[in-house]
């Protein structure tokens, strides 16, 4: 993880070994001068966004500064903690993460997913037994351990 207070440090000795005020860069990240102040004294987060123009003004990749802050933290060595990084990565490739994201995508735009756990089917064909049964929904909610709302939801989507 990445502290607050390393990633305001990260910030702050990259700025000035680029020899630049904080007005200079708030001017080429376009940011509000007292949050890059805020920011640099770790009195408030970064999204990643503001990261991103941050690191791009300063000339660097987001990650790298990431890194070096994700270091400091760990108290490992930039060079050990991009070993665990590879390895990471290496791992997320098995899980063939880069691969299935472009189906996240539709147009450019990332597809929404429901809000809500999502059931497995043998869930939701148990609350329908149980409907057909003639239980009520709060005895069908109790013994699925689902809540009582979901129970009503699947019988309204499921009419018979």
């Amino acid at each position: 993880m990445v502290s607050r207070e390393s990633l305001a440090a990260v910030l702050r000795l990259a700025r000035a070994r680029r020899g630049l005020s904080r007005d200079q860069l708030n001017a080429q990240a376009k940011i509000e001068p007292r949050h890059l102040q805020r920011l640099e004294n770790a009195k408030t987060g970064v999204t990643l966004e503001m990261l991103g123009s941050i690191a791009k003004a300063l000339g660097y990749d987001p990650i790298a500064l990431l890194i070096i802050a994700s270091s400091y933290d760990g108290r490992t060595s930039v060079a050990e903690r991009l070993l665990s990084i590879k390895k990471e990565l290496a791992d997320l490739d098995a899980l063939r993460i880069a691969s299935d994201l472009p189906n996240h995508f539709a147009k450019g735009e990332l597809i929404a997913e429901r809000a809500g756990r999502s059931l497995s089917e043998d869930v939701v064909r148990e609350v329908l037994a149980c409907r057909d049964k003639g239980l009520s929904q709060r005895q069908t909610a109790e013994r699925n351990e689902v809540h009582q709302s979901t129970v009503s939801r699947i019988w309204r989507q499921n009419p018979t």
